[in-house]
């Protein structure tokens, strides 16, 4: 499969798919381990090579302000761009793609989406730019069909990628931040704001924007890599787009023990301060992971883990509190 993202001479292939912005040699793969250079040209080994296809609750991506309470198609492919040592789903990232697969094709998920009765697709659980090829086909087949395209995603791509993904019908994204210029450092060679300009460039681009924010042992040790998380969230962002705090729990090569429960409700509450209006914590069951309105303090949507127990929004033209009349940003039906 041909990719759309490159630049050839003397045979290295230059690919702009995300900022690691990768030289490959003829014959050899980029860090992902998923695009490579065969005579000059820029191929993927993820086209329809997935590693899951199952129907999950939007509210395990985490997306609490996206048609909650519905389903969507979940897909993943192998492998990934960062290199984060407390990955949560590793035994996919951590996996280069098999050479021999069967092909599922775009429509197949369209089909799957349907007989589950849901409501989306979603691209997640490794990171979901890997199928760029495989989603710029899927997104445009899915809206034909009344379905919304979301990813879940490290945010890593290029704008121009991110560009393309909106143009072929992207609804929402959700973005997981890792944390400050010198985490990234650690996992990568690029830099927080490449994730925030990309998160900027899609609010501003009408789509649906949620960012989760995993307290890996770096940040639960160094509190105050969640004072900048938050500063840039509402620099870039604005104070009305969700923030998810999200438990982490030994994976990988990390050993340490899961994020302290109260490092997670003393970051709400600096998040809440702070000025952003809908903020959670996630992968532990607790009260924040219900919807409260930012104007009253009365409980909108009432969640357990995954699942919603109660959306008591009024929604006509837009979503509102039922008690005070606050408008609830996010994609209600």
């Amino acid at each position: 499969m041909k990719a759309k993202l490159q630049m050839s001479k003397n045979n290295w292939v230059s690919c702009h798919l995300c900022w690691n912005l990768c030289e490959i040699k003829e014959g050899e793969r980029g860090i992902c381990n998923t695009r490579y250079n065969e005579g000059g040209i820029l191929k993927t080994l993820t086209y329809g090579n997935l590693s899951a296809v199952e129907s999950r609750p939007v509210e395990i991506k985490p997306f609490f302000h996206f048609l909650p309470g519905t389903t969507s198609i979940t897909f993943s492919t192998y492998s990934c761009n960062l290199n984060c040592p407390w990955c949560q789903n590793w035994h996919l990232s951590k996996t280069p793609p098999p050479d021999n697969f069967r092909v599922i094709k775009p429509e197949k998920i369209v089909e799957l989406a349907f007989r589950n009765g849901d409501k989306s697709t979603c691209a997640s659980f490794n990171e979901p730019t890997l199928l760029f090829e495989f989603l710029i086909d899927l997104f445009p087949i899915a809206r034909k069909h009344s379905l919304l395209n979301t990813i879940v995603s490290n945010g890593f791509m290029t704008p121009k990628a991110l560009k393309m993904l909106i143009e072929a019908g992207l609804d929402a994204v959700n973005f997981d931040i890792k944390g400050n210029d010198r985490l990234y450092a650690e996992i990568s060679d690029g830099k927080s704001c490449y994730i925030w300009k990309n998160a900027k460039h899609a609010v501003k681009k009408g789509i649906h924007v949620e960012m989760v924010f995993l307290l890996s042992p770096p940040v639960y040790r160094s509190p105050d890599i969640v004072d900048e998380v938050i500063d840039m969230h509402l620099r870039y962002v604005g104070e009305e787009i969700p923030m998810h705090f999200t438990r982490y729990f030994p994976a990988f090569m990390s050993e340490e023990p899961p994020t302290p429960l109260d490092f997670m409700e003393s970051a709400v509450d600096r998040a809440r301060r702070a000025g952003i209006s809908y903020v959670y914590v996630g992968n532990v069951r607790h009260r924040f992971e219900n919807t409260f309105c930012p104007e009253c303090g009365k409980a909108l949507i009432l969640r357990s883990g995954s699942r919603m127990l109660e959306n008591r929004l009024v929604v006509d033209d837009s979503a509102k509190c039922p008690y005070c009349g606050r408008i609830i940003e996010g994609i209600f039906e």
